[in-house]
């Protein structure tokens, strides 16, 4: 069975009040309600920040879907969405409209469950914060990591600063609820309990929930624990003589070390030996060669050998990589297709480099899209001024 807080389901307890003797102050409860209700209303940013977290996932989706710190990029946003529905300002209205007045002479306290029912949503809520900070450190770890080694850095700034924007602003609401909680929990026991219970049996509430909820060691909980670290026995080291001196114990510990290193250098080598072979060599001197008939200059210049034709270098006479050049549809896509392999080769005959990729990207599909067109009238015209507009108004 889930609990209160983790039930996503649970309905609120029929609105019920009752004449009682106030024994507390209705000023200070209600000036903690509307405290609440105030910094929830004022989390737009919080609000746009999650509207381009989602965007974020709609792009890198494809790219990063196997990443681990991509996954729990989409832990951070699940956590968002659920934030989002949660509808506490709403709940925290509707219990101060059934507080009574300052000055009523027969006040009517709304009953316990009331009270209880809001104590557990600002749980909900605080265990939300305390998922968001936690998983959005552990994607921010990934994605820091990715840009000290130069790998994607370009995509994976803007999704770190987003995290650490969301991190910082939910770090404050989640310590916003623990406060809350403290502070609505001794009214407890001042409201009567009428009507059917609302928590399960045996179940109650937390009194401290920055105890429940473990704050203090949030820091530790976001940390990666790491399989090749290696645990030193300092304890065993640290042992002061009777002159209160360390070094020597420091030193028989470096001691030890450098005899289990020993132990391993004295291992015997295994060699492995090839099987022997005799290897016969042939004497040189003994071999004959032919060494040819001396012919003079004047008998060589006599003999007819036949002429060696060289035939001149063929000079590759090339169209002028330019804009000007371009008449018609034909032209036009061998002008793209030549400009798209200067950019990727980085040629200096590109005419487009001080142009972005997504620049290029809107100025070659504005082009393609000149000769898609049926109609070829004042092709030239239209194409120096879509040229014009958007790759020369850019030097």
């Amino acid at each position: 069975m889930l609990e209160p807080w983790n039930d996503k389901s649970i309905l609120p307890p029929p609105i019920n009040t009752s004449p009682s003797q106030i024994s507390f102050s209705i000023k200070e409860l209600k000036s903690c309600c509307n405290t609440i209700i105030r910094v929830l209303s004022k989390q737009s940013p919080l609000h746009k920040e999650s509207a381009i977290f989602s965007r974020f996932l709609y792009k890198f989706d494809k790219k990063f879907r196997n990443d681990i710190g991509y996954r729990n990029f989409k832990k951070v946003n699940t956590a968002l969405r659920k934030y989002l529905s949660l509808t506490l300002a709403k709940d925290v209205q509707n219990f101060i409209d059934t507080l009574p007045a300052n000055n009523e002479i027969e006040p009517y306290l709304p009953t316990r469950q009331m009270l209880e029912y809001i104590m557990t949503r600002l749980m909900s809520f605080s265990k939300l914060m305390y998922r968001i900070t936690v998983c959005s450190k552990h994607a921010a770890i990934f994605y820091l990591n990715r840009i000290k080694l130069g790998e994607s850095h370009w995509m994976c700034l803007m999704p770190y600063a987003l995290l650490c924007r969301i991190w910082s602003m939910v770090l404050v609401l989640l310590q916003h609820s623990c406060n809350w909680y403290n502070q609505l929990y001794p009214f407890l026991l001042h409201f009567p309990n009428k009507g059917l219970n609302f928590l399960p049996k045996d179940y109650e509430l937390p009194k401290d929930l920055e105890e429940w909820i473990d704050l203090k060691n949030l820091n530790q909980v976001g940390r990666l624990q790491w399989s090749q670290k290696v645990n030193v026995n300092v304890e065993s080291i640290m042992v002061e003589d009777e002159d209160g001196d360390l070094n020597e114990n420091i030193l028989k510990y470096v001691n030890n070390i450098n005899k289990e290193s020993e132990n391993y250098d004295d291992e015997p080598e295994i060699q492995m030996l090839l099987p022997k072979q005799e290897v016969k060599f042939e004497d040189v001197s003994k071999i004959n060669y032919d060494e040819g008939v001396p012919i003079s200059r004047e008998n060589f210049t006599k003999m007819n050998l036949p002429q060696i034709v060289t035939n001149a270098p063929i000079v590759k006479v090339e169209d002028k990589h330019s804009i000007e050049n371009v008449m018609d549809k034909d032209l036009l896509a061998k002008f793209i297709e030549d400009e798209d392999e200067f950019r990727n080769t980085s040629h200096t005959a590109s005419l487009t480099n001080h142009l972005s990729f997504m620049q290029w990207q809107a100025l070659k599909m504005a082009l393609l899209k000149l000769s898609s067109q049926t109609k070829t009238t004042k092709l030239d015209r239209k194409i120096k001024k879509i040229w014009q507009e958007k790759c020369l108004d850019y030097l």
